[in-house]
């Protein structure tokens, strides 16, 4: 039994109880999962909040001003988190991880501004880099896919904005060193979840990975300019072509990934790629935005509905009639459970007399033999 995590068989329980809720005894989901405990998405939310606000009023309690402080809070949010964890056996329960986020983040800025020299010129990468790094190793601590995905991103945007990512931009386009980052960030985590892995929770940073980084990445270098009324039309430069291409690249991959798989993420990854390549090819439609969006939109309304009912019935293991009809996921184990009750409850037969033949008579049918 772990005392600081759930082992990936007590995770998987924890993962199969929050599915199934109340229709899993408590007793057995006690068992199973080793004592720990979490709550639902809602409550965690909630109570996440409430333990990073919990750790910013522990520091306004202690002191504002001062940068030692601001290491004794974070220390003191980062060990209660770690005494809630060991002691009340929480997991994914949200008040534990706001509390582990906002202490690594507070131990982080403090080495930020105490621990590395100063920066010189107003360069404050590398600080920015150490807060980023401690936003993420709170969220491997605490397993959590939205805390990874918020470092991912931040790191993706912090490699933009450095001397290289300058330097890249000048050769290759205007903030395209972001995007090229989080499109490589979402390639290996599209590579690594080829792996199978026993932690429900890997698989979750590595799904929030691939479905949010094309997109988020690539709104920083759109900056939206497609809904303005004086976007330029006809611009087909190297730049341009370079990121359709990337993006048409990308999105095969992950179609053809999610397809492979049987996996929502990619497939969420690929239409952040078609709405990223539908504002590139507004470019080369030298139409007023209202109507561009009314052509994509009717575009992507008859798509899913001739998909919907080409996949009526099963093509290649696909299809999109529902395949949870009746009373639910327990509908099977009800069944079963039905059908060995009636076998066991079926009458055996008596023993049977001697001299008796079974299966018919010997001639004249009807179960006569002929014999007395």
């Amino acid at each position: 039994m772990s005392r600081w995590r759930p082992s990936p068989d007590e995770e998987r329980w924890l993962a199969v109880a929050t599915e199934l809720g109340a229709a899993m005894p408590r007793a057995a989901v006690a068992e199973r999962t080793g004592g720990w405990r979490t709550t639902g998405p809602l409550a965690r939310v909630a109570l996440f909040a409430l333990g990073f606000l919990a750790a910013a009023l522990l520091f306004g309690v202690l002191g504002l001003g001062s940068e030692t402080m601001l290491l004794l809070a974070g220390l003191i949010a980062a060990l209660a988190a770690e005494w809630l964890t060991v002691q009340k056996r929480l997991h994914a329960s949200g008040i534990e991880e706001g509390l582990t986020v906002a202490g690594f983040l507070m131990i982080g800025v403090w080495i930020a501004m105490e621990a590395l020299p100063a920066p010189g010129r107003g360069d404050t990468s590398l600080q920015t880099l150490v807060v980023i790094a401690a936003i993420g190793a709170a969220g491997l601590r605490r397993l959590n896919p939205f805390v990874t995905t918020c470092a991912a991103v931040s790191f993706a945007y912090w490699a933009g904005s450095t001397g290289f990512g300058d330097a890249l931009d000048a050769t290759i386009g205007e903030d395209l060193a972001t995007f090229a980052v989080g499109c490589a960030l979402a390639a290996l985590a599209l590579a690594l979840g080829a792996r199978e892995y026993r932690r429900p929770s890997h698989d979750r940073m590595l799904d929030w990975l691939v479905a949010t980084l094309p997109i988020i990445c690539y709104t920083r270098y759109s900056l939206f300019t497609v809904f303005e009324a004086q976007f330029p039309a006809n611009d087909a430069g190297t730049t341009r072509l370079a990121v359709v291409a990337v993006l048409l690249v990308l999105g095969a991959a992950m179609l053809r990934t999610g397809l492979k798989r049987r996996r929502h993420a990619p497939l969420w990854g690929f239409l952040g790629c078609v709405v990223a390549l539908s504002v590139e090819l507004r470019a080369a439609v030298p139409v007023a935005p209202e109507t561009w969006l009314i052509g994509w939109g009717l575009v992507a309304l008859v798509t899913g509905v001739a998909l919907d009912r080409y996949l009526r019935e099963p093509r290649g293991g696909l299809t999109s009639a529902s395949l949870m009809k009746g009373e639910g996921p327990l509908d099977l184990l009800q069944i079963a459970g039905t059908t060995l009750l009636t076998v066991r409850a079926a009458p055996e037969a008596g023993p049977q007399a001697p001299g008796f033949e079974g299966g018919g008579g010997k001639f004249g049918g009807g179960g006569a033999s002929g014999r007395y």
